[in-house]
């Protein structure tokens, strides 16, 4: 038995012998010679997928992942991609993904390739939870973002690309303006005047002291903004 996140790191040495002794039948379908090599493992087919497919090692050993039915690393990473841009915490624990975007990541390549599929794994995401409302999967969101950001995975034009999106319950639910305070990379004042900012998401930077009496009554001085932030915004006069 192996856990997800010594798979992931583990050496190119490490990972012959895991593999070494993991027993597979050229002749099964690829699905059940991933599955049975996870059992094997004590992981479920997408932690075995995404912990090779991930691992920066793996491209170089084609005796290991042939073993598990991929014919080229393309093939793998295609489908660890696939893994990872669906999932919604059901089969990839938030520990599992958060593993995947710590430090440990190194490899340029990988690394170019997770910011590819960030945008549309998160949206998978947020349909997930406004179908379903699960507690656990939201408290799991909220630690994504936090830590997308916190682990220098996304730059500013990521951020941009979100505050720019209709999102604005998500980021709400994620405190992702902090996160992108925080990451340095759009000021408190830039999003406290950003028309696609929710009056809710401007009274949570008032609360949360970024924003001061002067920007407020800055911001009031502009006619074009809607009732609901004009209220709002009339509370910290």
């Amino acid at each position: 038995m192996i856990s997800f996140t010594e798979l992931l790191t583990a050496s190119d040495a490490d990972l012959v012998k895991i593999f070494y002794k993991i027993k597979s039948n050229p002749a099964e379908d690829f699905i059940i010679r991933i599955n049975k090599a996870a059992a094997q493992l004590g992981l479920n087919h997408s932690q075995l997928v995404c912990a090779l497919g991930f691992n920066k090692f793996i491209r170089d050993l084609s005796d290991i992942y042939s073993l598990i039915g991929f014919r080229s690393y393309k093939i793998l990473s295609y489908r660890c991609n696939e893994l990872f841009s669906t999932d919604t915490y059901n089969q990839l624990p938030i520990d599992n993904i958060l593993d995947i975007y710590s430090a440990r990541i190194e490899d340029a390549t990988i690394l170019a390739s997770i910011r590819e599929m960030l945008g549309s794994r998160l949206e998978h995401i947020e349909a997930d939870i406004d179908k379903n409302d699960d507690p656990s999967h939201i408290i799991s969101y909220r630690m994504e973002i936090h830590s997308v950001y916190t682990a220098g995975i996304v730059d500013k034009a990521f951020a941009e690309y979100r505050i720019n999106k209709d999102i604005g319950r998500f980021r709400i639910i994620a405190s992702e303006l902090s996160a992108i305070i925080e990451a340095g990379h759009i000021p408190p004042s830039n999003l406290f005047f950003m028309d696609t900012i929710s009056p809710a998401e401007k009274k949570e930077l008032i609360e949360l002291q970024y924003i001061n009496q002067d920007m407020v009554k800055n911001r009031m001085q502009n006619a074009a903004i809607s009732g609901e932030e004009r209220e709002m915004l009339e509370d910290f006069i």
